[in-house]
């Protein structure tokens, strides 16, 4: 419905603006038709030195209008890198927002981690270098064990944070979850023990500080959690669970369990899970209506108003690494990942950027409606009143610069926007004498910019939107020249 209404608008404004050079240009032609048409023999003659001046003082203004329209070029570069360089500092200040309040967070696990020893026999040679013997050797390592059925449910109540004119968009989450382990006997070559009274449940965040509070860690079978075990760190290596908290826990050597937990933790941008169950069901809630899905696509999602539901259901075939393996293999856990962002459509920023690359069209359009005007009078404007109209045109960028930082889009947009319709219609009927002309021009600037404003909501449509705006001039201009008349060289 959204859309529709925009499209409407769009129409009509391109309506208007048609209307607007269509009448200016006819009636142009007409009044150019009717002063060549007074002397029917003039056309079968060689142009008189009157009709040399006229025409040699056109192509002078044409030039004029050239020029000053590649110098507008100027301002506008001067207003887009201004753009830029204002978004990069608002880009920075997000990050550090983010930095404090809770970066992107990627969840994983929980995954069991079992201490285990083994041998190894080595050859040592004697201190006399003469004789040969093996030693048993002893060492350390642990067994890292991914659940076989992992269930995660995340609710996401998103927030703004504030710092100077700048806000960024943060979010608080809920995790619960529900991990299902399945122990096994474990053929490890030169085993001698697991020590599974010192095995730990391992959770990894990515942002630790931002962790709020572990409201619940129960386990449901044989396994018992260890009191006051509840430590910051994994004590892994591995990619995706080498940050994070961990939790002490005794557990048998062939029993199975399960995990039930809880946390609430911050974040802001994004939030991502690793599949690590070898069937992962993940469910992601939040009350913001722009979600941006990477990696792992969900299988399904709604998207409404008030926010958005997806949900995954991931297989461990999606991925390449084992449901156990050695913490001193180094395996990375991260190729597969299934991300949700709260994205902002459109900032401020880019739509002012996105404006900016109209304004020349704006501004070029603008000086041609002059000229119009300008060859239907007896007087001339100078070239400081073209500059001064394109000064106003170009004004109109950096005041909607300026006003989106301390007002919502549309309302410095209005503000903006009445600057170069007021201002320049105004101009224009004062110099040309024609409160009708100067009408005229208002009416067309109003509907360039109902046109522009357009084109900056329908974000998906803006290059169709752009291209229309360029055919739409093009064919009017060309309807409207069709008869004029040629001049003959003998």
């Amino acid at each position: 419905m959204f859309n529709i209404i925009f499209w409407v608008l769009t129409l009509l404004s391109l309506a208007l603006f048609g209307g607007a050079i269509y009448l200016v240009a006819r009636a142009l032609l007409k009044k150019l038709n009717r002063d060549q048409g007074t002397d029917m023999s003039a056309l079968e003659q060689p142009a008189t030195a009157k009709g040399a001046a006229l025409k040699n003082t056109t192509l002078l203004k044409a030039l004029t209008i050239g020029i000053l329209s590649i110098v507008a070029l100027l301002p506008l570069g001067i207003i887009m890198d201004m753009t830029s360089d204002r978004e990069l500092l608002y880009n920075s200040v997000v990050d550090e927002i983010g930095r404090s309040w809770g970066e992107q967070q990627t969840l994983s696990g929980p995954a069991l981690v079992i201490p285990y020893s083994y041998f190894v026999m080595q050859e040592e040679v004697s201190n006399d270098g003469k004789t040969r013997h093996e030693v048993k050797r002893t060492y350390q390592d642990e067994l890292v064990i991914l659940p076989k059925k992992l269930s995660l449910d995340l609710d996401l109540k998103h927030d703004f944070r504030t710092r100077g004119i700048y806000q960024s968009l943060v979010y608080n989450a809920v995790l619960k979850g529900q991990a299902d382990f399945r122990l096994n006997r474990y053929d490890i070559p030169n085993l001698i023990a697991f020590d599974n009274q010192n095995a730990r449940l391992v959770f990894g965040v990515s942002s630790n500080q931002a962790i709020d509070k572990v409201e619940k860690i129960e386990v449901t079978g044989d396994s018992v959690l260890l009191s006051g075990s509840l430590m910051s760190g994994t004590g892994l290596t591995t990619g995706g669970l080498e940050k994070g908290f961990n939790q002490g826990i005794q557990v048998g050597e062939a029993s199975d369990f399960s995990v039930n937990f809880a946390m609430t933790l911050r974040g802001s941008q994004s939030i991502s899970a690793l599949p690590l169950g070898e069937q992962t069901l993940l469910n992601i809630h939040a009350d913001w209506p722009h979600p941006s899905f990477k990696g792992l696509l969900p299988a399904e999602r709604e998207i409404t108003a008030n926010g958005f539901t997806a949900s995954w259901n991931i297989s461990h075939l999606t991925r390449n690494y084992p449901q156990e393996f050695i913490k001193s293999n180094q395996s990375t856990l991260t190729e597969v990942v299934a991300n949700a962002m709260l994205f902002e459509p459109v900032t401020h920023y880019g739509k002012i950027e996105r404006s900016v690359k109209y304004g020349l069209l704006f501004i070029v359009l603008t000086f041609i409606m002059l000229f119009i005007f300008e060859l239907g009078q007896k007087t001339s404007l100078s070239t400081v009143q073209y500059m001064l109209v394109g000064s106003a045109m170009a004004l109109f960028y950096l005041l909607l610069l300026s006003l989106s930082e301390h007002l919502a889009f549309l309302q410095a947009y209005l503000i903006a926007a009445c600057i170069p319709v007021l201002s320049v219609s105004a101009y224009v009927g004062s110099a040309t004498a024609s409160l009708k002309r100067g009408a005229i021009v208002g009416t067309m600037l109003v509907s360039l910019y109902a046109v522009l404003y357009s084109i900056l909501q329908l974000e998906d449509y803006a290059l169709l939107m752009g291209t229309g705006l360029l055919l739409v001039v093009l064919l009017i201009l060309m309807f409207v020249t069709r008869h004029q008349p040629k001049n003959t060289v003998q």
